[in-house]
């Protein structure tokens, strides 16, 4: 079983979600390097993820990740910072950190997209400390300036916390996990475009 990091080719993901992992890679460049997020796996991947996601996703990120692709898809940049102070309070201290971490670096090395005045607004957010630049909130934005569909955005951006929170758990268990995850959010057209 080849482990989800070595994951290089769409083909190579399971239940159509091809055009959802190449869509992480859209959102995120640099995903497969950032390092553990919120989600941190040990051996037994599908009881910590099944655990993550009752405790950390369902509850907490998805609402975000939700909220904040309708405020980006209407660049509304002061409800976003709302959304992003919001989400430092629901997460406990580890998971805040690593998420603004990880949120920091998208916001600040990419924050350019031809046509795109929202994600400049929002690195200077983060760079002035108006907002404090969570992975969730700068990673729907940049789904929204794509244009991509919740379905599309929130599993681009689940593939994203597996591989780097679980590198080693097998491409079919990471492929099972998000799509038991997105499945409640319905179909969607699977294409990219850009704002």
């Amino acid at each position: 079983m080849n482990p989800i990091s070595e994951a290089e080719d769409p083909g190579e993901i399971r239940h159509g979600l091809g055009p959802i992992w190449a869509a992480t890679r859209v959102a995120n460049p640099d995903f497969s390097i950032c390092g553990p997020v919120t989600f941190h796996s040990g051996q037994a991947f599908p009881l910590a993820a099944a655990v993550w996601q009752e405790s950390v996703f369902a509850p907490v990120l998805l609402p975000a990740l939700r909220a904040a692709l309708a405020h980006a898809r209407r660049g509304e940049v002061r409800e976003l910072a709302a959304l992003d102070r919001r989400l430092s309070e629901q997460l406990g201290d580890g998971l805040r950190a690593d998420s603004i971490r990880a949120g920091r670096r998208l916001a600040l090395h990419g924050n350019s997209l031809r046509g795109d005045r929202l994600l400049p607004r929002l690195a200077e957010n983060v760079r002035t400390e108006v907002s404090p630049g969570h992975l969730a909130i700068i990673f729907a934005a940049r789904c929204g300036a794509f244009s991509l569909p919740d379905r599309i955005a929130v599993g681009a951006y689940l593939f994203q916390e597996m591989c780097a929170g679980a590198p080693t758990a097998s491409v079919i268990e990471v492929c099972d996990f998000v799509a038991r995850c997105i499945e409640p959010l319905g179909g969607s057209s699977l294409e990219l475009r850009a704002a």
